[in-house]
């Protein structure tokens, strides 16, 4: 599944938007100044998917859009004079649309985004609730695979990063579990304590509802199925009693728990048995999130650095929760044709994985393989996460000066730019360097221009040459050894030296003014 073209006219800021992507890349990433409309893009494409599936919350904007999907074109439009539904530019009527849904429409439209702001989350709501409500009390595994299925929208939420972990745990890939342990230190599984709640539809009085813990509160469908397979590879399970705050508004409350160990792998791999695969285990595993079940999943882990299992999920730090998240989602995903939306997911990355971001997708997910079948489109701010794509993979939004957004790709490829000709050249700013530094060469340029220099600005031109000659800019070499040893003369020959005072400019600048007239003096001699 790729994405073609969009149109989008009257959804917030975004005012006869056109963008055109290049449908034969893998990735395109969205740059551009905080309002120009990223978000509002990723919302807006969010917004027709889930109108077209669900036929709820039509968008109130004119769209269109254009994408392919095995072999066909599809494009889907409310502009006036358009077909609603075209495949390969013939108009298709929403019955036969619905009868070939699974050829024509994607397997998978995944949206993230790493901020507070639940503002394209809620564009997902209506399909989590109907998921829910097909398999809440579901005893077909059929029935639960078909919801799955026609469950075509799916947000990623921080307790997913635990469960695809999990699941990969549970089936592991020698590549994978290689880059896990190269990039995040991780080498394994060590234990995992899943604390259970009871539920909204618990019945009877306290007393009851501890009994009850034992039996998941008669809990139905594949969250209830999936809980009592992991209470049997569980070291002694137990009830308890237990207090919980949901947010800062609530008191506190007390409510009958029940609590499952996995103390090592092999109890994990004996859960993991019941499943054909990862991502069979990890949809089980999220449908006792679903429904109300689980209160929390603490998962410990080995690092190269310890290997006591001291270190759980959340003591990772912000960016490696975040990673594993959206990477360990789109590794259950394979095999799907998928459209992956993610709105700035690279925010809290160390600047060395915001480099290697779209190669890490690549190899830590396996989604090589399916590369034809997946889009992943995603906005972001930082130039290291384009340093290694061509122009054909980056998209610019620019407000123009009438107001409108304009999608364009950058006028060169930012691949070989370097860090700052990428921030100057494709993100637009004048320079890279702090204001005041910048100042300074700005006047230096300008009086170096002159042809006629009064005493004063040659004095002020001396000084600056000087202060810049400190800060290192009057070298360069494109030669990185050459460039290390100029640095390293440069550290030692001003290591002790002051300033140059305002004598010292007079001796400097007599001393010029005396060889200048000596050169020009030989010069005129026969």
């Amino acid at each position: 599944m790729r994405l073609d073209r969009v149109y989008i006219d009257g959804f917030k800021n975004l005012k006869q938007l056109s963008a055109d992507f290049d449908e034969r890349q893998l990735t395109t990433v969205i740059i551009g100044q905080n309002g120009a409309g990223k978000s509002n893009l990723i919302e807006a494409i969010t917004s027709i998917f889930r109108w077209v599936d669900l036929r709820r919350n039509a968008p109130r904007f004119h769209y269109r859009v254009d994408y392919r999907i095995d072999g066909a074109r599809v494009a889907l439009s409310n502009l006036a004079d358009e077909p609603a539904i075209a495949v390969d530019q013939k108009e298709v009527s929403r019955a036969e649309f619905e009868r070939r849904k699974t050829e024509w429409f994607p397997d998978l439209v995944f949206g993230y985004y790493s901020g507070s702001s639940r503002r394209l989350e809620a564009l997902f709501d209506d399909h989590q609730r109907r998921y829910y409500d097909a398999i809440k009390l579901e005893a077909s595994d059929e029935a639960c695979a078909r919801a799955q299925a026609e469950r075509r929208l799916f947000y990623g939420r921080p307790i997913h990063g635990i469960l695809a972990l999990l699941a990969f745990f549970a089936f592991p890939d020698a590549k994978v579990k290689a880059e896990l342990a190269s990039k995040l230190g991780i080498k394994g599984f060590h234990s995992m304590l899943t604390l259970f709640r009871e539920p909204w539809y618990a019945k009877g009085s306290r007393n009851q509802k501890i009994q009850d813990a034992h039996d998941f509160w008669g809990a139905t469908g594949p969250a209830g199925r999936t809980a009592r397979t992991l209470q049997t590879a569980a070291f002694h399970p137990i009830r308890l009693v237990g207090n919980s705050i949901d947010d800062y508004r609530n008191k506190q409350q007390i409510e009958a728990q029940y609590a499952t160990f996995l103390p090592a792998l092999a109890n994990l791999q004996k859960f993991g048995s019941a499943f054909k695969g990862e991502s069979e285990m990890f949809y089980a595993l999220e449908a006792m999130d679903i429904s109300d079940l689980i209160r929390t999943v603490d998962l410990w882990v080995t690092r190269s650095n310890d290997i006591s299992g001291d270190v759980g999920f959340a003591d990772l730090s912000d960016g490696e929760r975040q990673l594993l998240m959206a990477l360990g989602l789109i590794r259950v995903s394979r095999g799907k044709r998928a459209l992956f939306l993610l709105d700035e997911p690279d925010t809290h990355l160390n600047p060395h994985w915001q480099h290697s971001y779209l190669k890490l997708i690549e190899d830590w997910t396996g989604i090589a393989a399916d590369a034809a079948n997946c889009h992943i489109i995603l906005t972001s701010h930082n130039p290291l996460t384009i340093s290694a794509l061509t122009r054909e993979e980056v998209r610019v939004m620019t407000v123009e000066t009438d107001g409108r957004i304009s999608v364009l790709p950058p006028y060169t490829d930012p691949k070989g730019m370097g860090f700052t000709a990428t921030l100057t050249e494709i993100f637009g700013l004048a320079t890279s360097l702090d204001i005041e530094t910048q100042r300074l060469i700005d006047e230096r340029n300008a009086l170096a221009q002159l042809l006629q220099k009064s005493d004063p600005e040659e004095r002020r031109l001396i000084e600056i040459n000087d202060q810049l000659a400190r800060l290192g800019f009057l070298f360069e070499d494109r030669e990185p050894l050459y460039q290390d040893f100029l640095r390293a003369w440069h550290s030692i020959r001003y290591a002790d030296r002051p300033p140059l005072t305002a004598s010292d400019v007079d001796v400097r600048q007599n001393a010029m003014k005396a060889l200048i007239k000596q050169l020009m003096a030989q010069e005129a001699k026969p």
